[in-house]
């Protein structure tokens, strides 16, 4: 118990480090919108600055994913399945993403403050808010919110409600991260997130969760300029 606890509050410590540490690396390019800088000597600036500061960030925190996978006890995303069945999975879940995405347009969803954030610093700066979004968010996202969570917090995963209440916590943490809970938009986020918690669950291959969430934000940032 007193391990388990440990386990726990590391895990509490890093992520939130980490996810303020990801802040901290994509800031600059809050600078262009902020400071009135529209000179693409500026603009490329930030974005080499940016780059450099996400791939530190990125560094850390692969280090860390792969100490954690290799430290499992029971070890699960050793073996991995064949690719064609992780190909699979990822079409499956490309087209519950893709629902997803049809049924919110439908519904008329109101933005949440993270879209409308997004969407300011897309009138100002649409190509570095674009690598942003498109790249950068994704991939260290996913490293924190999917690949650190599942190592910190829940490690007997071969057991089915174990798994299952981690895709459920983690939709809400990812929810929460975006938008207030109670916020009209938060099922979607919600959604999003188990979505991909379960992508990279049956993959066993943090590869694919990435993969869906940049296509997932390519389609937002695509739908801001048409």
């Amino acid at each position: 118990m007193a391990d388990r606890m440990r386990r726990y509050l590391s895990g509490v410590g890093a992520m939130l480090g980490l996810y303020l540490l990801e802040q901290l690396a994509i800031a600059p390019t809050y600078l262009p919108t902020l400071l009135k800088l529209s000179s693409w000597p500026a603009q490329l600036g930030i974005w080499i600055i940016t780059t450099v500061l996400c791939g530190l960030v990125f560094w850390l925190l692969w280090r860390l994913y792969q100490h954690g996978l290799a430290h499992r006890q029971p070890s699960y995303f050793r073996p991995r399945p064949t690719r064609p069945r992780q190909w699979l999975i990822f079409a499956l879940m490309l087209v519950v993403l893709s629902a997803l995405i049809i049924s919110q347009e439908l519904i008329h969803t109101s933005s949440s403050e993270n879209q409308k954030a997004v969407e300011q610093l897309f009138n100002g700066t649409p190509w570095l808010t674009s690598y942003l979004a498109v790249f950068i968010g994704p991939v260290l996202e996913e490293m924190i919110f999917r690949g650190l969570f599942f190592n910190y917090f829940f490690m007997k995963l071969t057991t089915p409600w174990v798994k299952v209440l981690g895709v459920v916590i983690n939709g809400l943490l990812f929810a929460q991260i975006h938008t207030s809970l109670w916020s009209p938009g938060a099922w979607v986020y919600f959604a999003t997130g188990m979505i991909l918690a379960t992508t990279y669950l049956e993959t066993k291959d943090i590869r694919y969760d990435i993969s869906l969430h940049v296509l997932s934000n390519a389609f937002s940032t695509l739908s801001m300029l048409f």
